[in-house]
């Protein structure tokens, strides 16, 4: 859930930004860093701020924050665009009521025919895995019960999604099962090529997630991710 903005670049000058130079190829992906705008709509409650990236024990962290009334987030975007095949990551949610960690791809304009989107978000203050795709501007979402699968989203889990030619799948790894488990196929074709997206945001919508924030600092984590083309 999004709509589009600037990326603007950053000039890693007189070591400024030093301890986050591996966030920028983490992963073995050159990412861009969203920094210094809002999105529009009433969806989101910050502003993207690169300073809120850097790398621990090689482990992206994702800080969303409010100093002073001020709330800033954090988000990282592909330069490539990818359609059919596997996106995998694990990650362990801000969990903080009010926000939102997400692995998700997207293109276009929200809400319009050029809006496409597949989505994992985790839901702070619930243990709520939103699984959503978008089709010409239109949604399709679930929400998934981690708890059904022995997973917690304050804990490190690992999370995948399938876009095939017919439609999406959406895969946890069960700690219950030890296993790979599918937990939704929705059969709505994505058409569309599409940037990958990691991000940690504070919502302004108080019904996603349906908690409210409490103004403490949510760092979401994110071990790895893995993209296999399959075309």
């Amino acid at each position: 859930m999004r709509t589009t903005g600037l990326i603007t670049s950053i000039l890693l000058a007189s070591g400024l930004y030093a301890n986050q130079v591996s966030a920028w190829e983490w992963s073995n992906i050159d990412w861009q860093i969203s920094d210094g705008w809002r999105n529009g709509g009433s969806e989101f409650n910050c502003t993207w701020q690169a300073a809120n990236i850097w790398m621990e024990s090689d482990r992206a962290i994702l800080n969303a924050k409010s100093e002073n009334g001020y709330k800033t987030c954090a988000e990282m975007r592909t330069y490539n665009y990818t359609r059919r095949g596997r996106y995998e990551v694990q990650m362990q949610a801000g969990a903080v009521p009010g926000t939102i960690s997400s692995f998700f791809t997207y293109t276009g304009e929200a809400g319009t025919s050029t809006h496409y989107e597949v989505d994992i978000e985790l839901m702070g203050g619930t243990n709520l895995l939103h699984t959503n795709v978008w089709i010409q501007g239109k949604q399709y979402p679930q929400d998934i019960d981690l708890g059904k699968y022995g997973m917690a989203l304050w804990n490190m889990e690992r999370y995948a999604f399938n876009i095939d030619e017919a439609g999406v799948t959406w895969q946890v790894f069960s700690r219950t099962t030890n296993k790979w488990v599918t937990v939704r196929r929705a059969d709505k074709p994505v058409t569309s090529y599409m940037q990958l997206f990691v991000n940690n945001w504070i919502s302004a919508n108080p019904q996603f997630p349906p908690s409210n924030y409490n103004n403490l600092p949510a760092y979401a984590k994110y071990s790895y991710i893995s993209v296999q083309p399959w075309e």
